[in-house]
Formats: structure tokens, C-alpha cells, sequence
């Protein structure tokens, strides 16, 4: 199967409230919150990763389809940690800083890396039951959610780890 970008507006607008929420939380708790921010992250939600997120996550459970059981659950799991990889997180930083009107330095990506070695643990838990328990038509919602929740983590990285 080759790899198809989707679009829904329906996934557009997931995108655009909980990544534009979640990263507001993330912004209050470190004493950035601008709306230059807020509305960035909303933009980036609806387009960026409303297209990039569902449109993986089709490719993989269609790639996933001819293999075991097990090994397509795993498979699925892992090639969905592998896609959230730190170069990922290091954009999604990125944007930030760029929202946040701060330099970006090549330092984002030993960041991106300590946040991804942290979150491991938990990233692969949550994406093997994301990928193997959630419906696809829901999956980019409840992973939508949990990229928010990990969007606040990145967040916090990028002030802690920096």
C-alpha cells in the first residue's frame, strides 16, 4: 500500500482544539502563554498534524493487516514510537520556540532525545493499546489527547533538560 495523506475536517478540528489546548496548559504552567502561541499551535494542530497523524496511522494498520496477530500489534506499536521519534519532538519544539519568538539552537535536540528516552516507558504503553484497542476512527483523537498530554511534557523539557 502506498503511503496516502487524508484529510477530514473532522480530524482538522481535533487537531486544532486539543493540540491548541493542551499546549496552552503546557504554556501556563511555565509562564508563556501568549495568543500568538495559542493560535500558532490551533494552525498547527488543524493542518500539520491532522493530515500527518491520521494518514501514518492508516499506513501502518493497512501494512499491519498480513501479519500475525501479535506481530501486528507490535509492529503497529513500535513503528507508531519510532514515528514519534526525537527529530518529531524536536519540531514540535520547534514550533514552539518559533510561537515563543525564541532562538532555536541545535541544543533542541538533546532535549528532544532526553524527552523521548524519559517518555518511553509510558509512549509504549499507551501507543500499543492506542494502536491495538482504539478504533482507527478514534485513534487519532485519543492520540491527539495523549500527544497533548505529552505535549505538555515536551513542553517542560524544553525547560528542564535544556
Amino acid at each position: 500500500m502506498a503511503f496516502k495523506f487524508l484529510f477530514s475536517r473532522t480530524e482538522s478540528l481535533k487537531g486544532a482544539i486539543t493540540f491548541g489546548v493542551f499546549d496552552t496548559i503546557a504554556a501556563l504552567i511555565l509562564g508563556e502563554f501568549s495568543w500568538l502561541r495559542l493560535v500558532g499551535m490551533s494552525l498547527i494542530g488543524t493542518s500539520v498534524y491532522a493530515v500527518e497523524i491520521p494518514s501514518y496511522f492508516a499506513w501502518i494498520q493497512a501494512k499491519s493487516q498480513k501479519m500475525s496477530h501479535t506481530m501486528g500489534n507490535w509492529y503497529k506499536t513500535l513503528m507508531t514510537v519510532a514515528y514519534f521519534n526525537p527529530l518529531w519532538i524536536a519540531r514540535h519544539m520547534c514550533f514552539i520556540y518559533l510561537l515563543n519568538q525564541q532562538a532555536i539552537t541545535w541544543g533542541v535536540l538533546g532535549t528532544a532525545w532526553q524527552s523521548f528516552v524519559y517518555g518511553m516507558p509510558v509512549s509504549v504503553v499507551v501507543n500499543y493499546l492506542i494502536q491495538n484497542k482504539v478504533p482507527m476512527k478514534q485513534r487519532f483523537l485519543i492520540s491527539s489527547l495523549f500527544s497533548g498530554c505529552m505535549a505538555i511534557f515536551y513542553a517542560v523539557s524544553a525547560v528542564i533538560f535544556k
